[in-house]
């Protein structure tokens, strides 16, 4: 390749990959949001560049009335074991420090693994806050075995899309391993993150691992030849896998990228961004939801940024406001679906503005189910709330409202007004103030509630982990059975609530149970 030609590729990938601020219903897709990560060696290498200063974190909302979310400021907490690492102490989420006990390192991570991504928000709230929070680390860790918490709590979250959240728990992490670098690469390249990405990970890479990565940022520089040199080494010494290998010789050389073959079957971070410079992007609707917020990163359409944060603020690691900014962009020129969503916000909020009472109810009625039916009445009643809690609504437009309130877990005593005249109604409401809950017939769901909520004993599983100390296991497992609840399970409801309540998550069972009545969830 000729000189000019080397700087013309590099002018065009300097372009194509031009770093972007941005932040990002799980498709169903089969590919794992895991099996991309890059492997890398247990063994730290001492760190060439010091780690640039946390950004202000924007994190899942504390499970009680106040509000959904709150800023948390990143700092490694007390002591030097990594998986002990959190953003914040137990204690601001009403958890023991000593949260995983005796329970055995595989069994914990299992239980990470496991936990679910399809229940009620302030469940998915809750289990993110947990995955964040500095925990003492288990007991009767090895050196062999230390750090493997961190990295399979990093993974969750990021499997969840939580990448902003994972990236400031790596940067909280007492020792920059390989591991750690690896993963925030990977998270670094999908928020557009590249050039920090690289110039943190310059030199610390080791001979055997991370060799894409370092390829990579190797051309960003403008090394093409060291590039080349480099790729040819670690595809002869089967240091690189032969798919990604296949899509760096085509980003380091012009001709090979005449011909773009179909995208590998488990694309990682690294082989979408060359994709997308070599023109042929993937898109990220069918991939792990973390890929969605490449498409915040303002250099997507329209509609894909608004599929990406829809994505995003379902699964509760995107502000709801920063999808409503989305939909209050301009005016949509399409109809159906996605832009009746759209559509039903704008028109919402000039009836809001006008002050007209008659458009407000009539927007209500017509914008609440169209959210209800993507699981998005929780951002629309954050959205909302606070603007319509005071307003003289009547008849159906009152009771959207009471869900509203309830479910932005704001202005409790403007619900107790709006409440309807019905027994579920006043079961709901007693959930919402803490009160006693009155005997209720039916719906079946309400009934096992209750029954979650009465001082009975738990079952012999979680008697033993109560008695053993392994609330972390007692916690995880109870979010499980919320899940399942809320795909219409009432018996896992009574187990998942009486298992939070027995370690003082009582306020968060409640709003747990208020939701479970509230929403549909159906799988």
């Amino acid at each position: 390749m000729t000189p000019a030609a080397r700087y013309g590729l590099a002018l065009v990938l300097g372009l194509a990959f031009a770093p972007a601020s941005g932040f990002a219903q799980e498709s169903g897709a089969p590919l794992s949001a895991i099996d991309w990560l890059e492997q890398a060696l247990n063994a730290p290498p001492p760190p060439a560049v010091a780690p640039d200063p946390p950004p202000e974190m924007i994190e899942p909302a504390p499970v009680q009335p106040e509000s959904h979310f709150e800023t948390i400021s990143v700092a490694p907490l007390t002591g030097a074991e990594p998986d002990a690492t959190g953003l914040f102490t137990a204690e601001r989420i009403g958890l023991p420090r000593d949260f995983w006990g005796p329970t055995p390192l595989a069994e914990i991570i299992a239980a990470i693994e496991a936990f679910p991504s399809d229940t009620v928000p302030s469940a998915t709230r809750l289990g993110l806050r947990i995955l964040m929070a500095e925990f003492a680390a288990p007991h009767g860790l090895t050196q062999e075995t230390r750090g493997a918490l961190l990295l399979a709590r990093i993974d969750k979250l990021v499997s969840l899309g939580a990448l902003e959240q994972a990236s400031q728990l790596i940067d909280a992490a007492p020792e920059p391993s390989a591991a750690l670098r690896a993963r925030a690469f990977d998270i670094a390249l999908l928020l557009g993150e590249e050039d920090r990405a690289c110039a943190k990970m310059s030199g610390v890479i080791s001979a055997t691992e991370g060799q894409a990565a370092q390829i990579f940022c190797m051309a960003r520089r403008g090394e093409w030849q060291a590039a080349w040199a480099s790729l040819q080494v670690a595809r002869s010494l089967q240091l690189i896998d032969e798919s990604e290998a296949g899509l760096l010789m085509r980003f380091l050389d012009e001709e090979e990228a005449d011909y773009l073959p179909p995208p590998p079957q488990n694309i990682t971070p690294l082989g979408w961004r060359i994709l997308e410079a070599l023109g042929d992007p993937v898109a990220t609707t069918n991939l792990p939801v973390a890929f969605a917020h490449a498409d915040l990163r303002g250099v997507s359409g329209w509609r894909a940024q608004i599929d990406a944060a829809e994505r995003l603020t379902r699964m509760q690691v995107l502000q709801a406001n920063r999808l409503y900014g989305l939909y209050t962009q301009r005016r949509p020129a399409a109809s159906g679906g996605m832009w009746e969503r759209v559509r039903a916000m704008q028109h919402l909020d000039r009836a809001l503005a006008n002050g007209d009472m008659a458009a407000i109810q009539a927007e209500l009625l017509n914008g609440w189910p169209l959210f209800a039916a993507v699981e998005l009445e929780s951002a629309f009643a954050t959205i909302h709330a606070s603007a319509l809690a005071d307003l003289p609504l009547t008849g159906e437009a009152a009771e959207i409202l009471w869900s509203v309130l309830l479910l932005a877990q704001e202005r409790l005593d403007r619900a107790a007004q709006l409440a309807p005249d019905t027994s579920m109604a006043q079961f709901i409401m007693a959930l919402a103030s803490g009160a006693p809950l009155p005997e209720i017939a039916a719906p079946e769901m309400a009934s096992a509630i209750r029954q979650g909520f009465e001082d009975t004993a738990l079952s012999e599983q979680a008697q033993a982990q109560m008695q053993e100390g392994a609330l972390g296991l007692m916690v995880l497992d109870a979010l499980g059975q919320i899940a399942q609840a809320a795909a219409g399970d009432p018996l896992a409801a009574t187990r998942g609530l009486q298992r939070l309540r027995a370690v003082g998550l009582d306020a968060a069972a409640r709003q747990i149970a208020i939701e479970l009545l509230l929403l549909e969830r159906r799988g």
